[in-house]
């Protein structure tokens, strides 16, 4: 394997989930923005967001505010070093930061400090599956925090059913 490749191809994958939606997205919004009443708040919304799409894709900046969780997903044949691997895309992600294709999103859930780099406890994550294919596989997922609608986040120092939950271990486990 080649880690110069390698790392370029990292990079560019950064670059592009950060910068570009998919195409099935991308024509759901189009056709949205046709149907919508011209001059609506709805149909105001909607051109903001093609024309962050179109910044985002000519300058390739990241979509979104919160580019989120860094989860990789890797398949790999037998024999193959899990670890170097991580160590590449680690310097990817770091390259990619600094680029300005992702945004400085990971901070410690502990002491609140943020890395600057999105690398930390935990930064990027990495999930690995052994196969029989010859060729490594990598899938990319940036899941911004905006996404868990449906679960309950908590900014620490605050009261949780009338319990105090500091930011430290204790306030995470209240």
């Amino acid at each position: 394997m080649n880690r110069e490749i390698f790392c370029q191809n990292i990079l560019e994958l950064l670059r592009r989930t950060s910068a570009f939606l998919p195409p099935d997205v991308e024509s759901v919004i189009s056709l949205q923005r046709k149907l919508e009443t011209s001059g609506s708040k709805a149909n105001f919304a909607l051109e903001l967001v093609a024309q962050n799409i179109g910044l985002a894709k000519a300058r390739s900046l990241p979509i979104c505010q919160d580019t989120g969780t860094i989860n990789f997903y890797f398949e790999t044949p037998r024999g193959v070093d899990q670890l170097e691997l991580e160590d590449l895309c680690r310097g990817a992600v770091k390259e990619a930061t600094v680029k300005g294709y992702l945004r400085q999103n990971s901070v410690d859930s502990v002491d609140g400090t943020n890395s600057g780099d999105n690398l930390g406890p935990g930064s990027p994550v990495f999930h690995w599956e052994q196969t029989s294919d010859s060729k490594i596989h990598v899938r990319l997922i940036l899941k911004g925090g905006g996404c868990e609608n449906m679960s309950a986040q908590y900014s620490l120092p605050m009261e949780i059913q009338g319990r105090r939950a500091d930011r430290n271990l204790e306030g995470v486990r209240a």
